[in-house]
């Protein structure tokens, strides 16, 4: 066997170490990705809950409900695009995330129930005329309700009981991608570790 040159043993103890905690680096971000979405992607797989406006009104809490409202109307007038970084509240925390989206007001016949809606991306009426509002379904939360009201969206529902929020980009699919992704992490992460602890342990044998 060829004798490692002392050059070489430095280098390979080098990578060895920067492997390694790289490795750390990936198992933590994967085990902190999944603590958040596998729980979300367990509570999602069965499939939206359909339920009208009444309903969600009475099963709303700050606990998510993975919800399709069968009933309502979009009010295609308070649509805006908002680009930048936002709090998304899960189970075990929240996340800030760079985001596009676009907000939407979505309401029963009577105005009495509100749902602020939260779309992916940037759309337009067209896009989701006839569809049904789907994602996750809560309480509107103080913040919101009180960013709202300064901005003056919240007026012409001054006469409104209840107060919801739904996210729209969130559930099945989100939280299945953001499993995976922590998977991904954990495995490669495990992986670094092992390469360079054993790269490490060869450039000092």
């Amino acid at each position: 066997m060829t004798k490692l040159t002392e050059e070489q043993i430095t280098s390979r103890h080098t990578l060895g170490r920067m492997l390694f905690i790289s490795g750390i680096v990936c198992l933590l971000l994967g085990l902190y990705v999944s603590v958040f979405m596998i729980p979300d992607m367990i509570r999602t797989m069965s499939g939206p809950q359909s339920v009208t406006l009444e309903e969600a009104s009475q099963i709303a809490s700050a606990e998510r409900t993975y919800v399709s409202i069968v009933d309502g109307r979009w009010h295609c007038d308070t649509l805006s695009y908002v680009e930048g970084f936002s709090t998304i509240h899960l189970r075990h925390g929240t996340l800030e995330e760079e985001i596009k989206l676009t907000e939407i007001f979505y309401t029963s016949d009577a105005q009495d129930i509100v749902v602020y809606v939260t779309l992916s991306g940037e759309l337009d009426c067209d896009d989701i005329a006839g569809q049904s509002p789907s994602g996750d379904l809560f309480t509107m939360y103080a913040d919101t309700r009180q960013e709202l009201t300064n901005d003056a969206r919240l007026v012409r529902y001054i006469e409104a009981d209840t107060f919801l929020e739904l996210c729209g980009f969130c559930g099945q699919d989100n939280s299945l991608i953001g499993a995976i992704f922590g998977i991904i992490f954990v495995l490669s992460g495990m992986g670094l570790i092992v390469f360079g602890r054993n790269l490490k342990n060869t450039s000092n044998g």
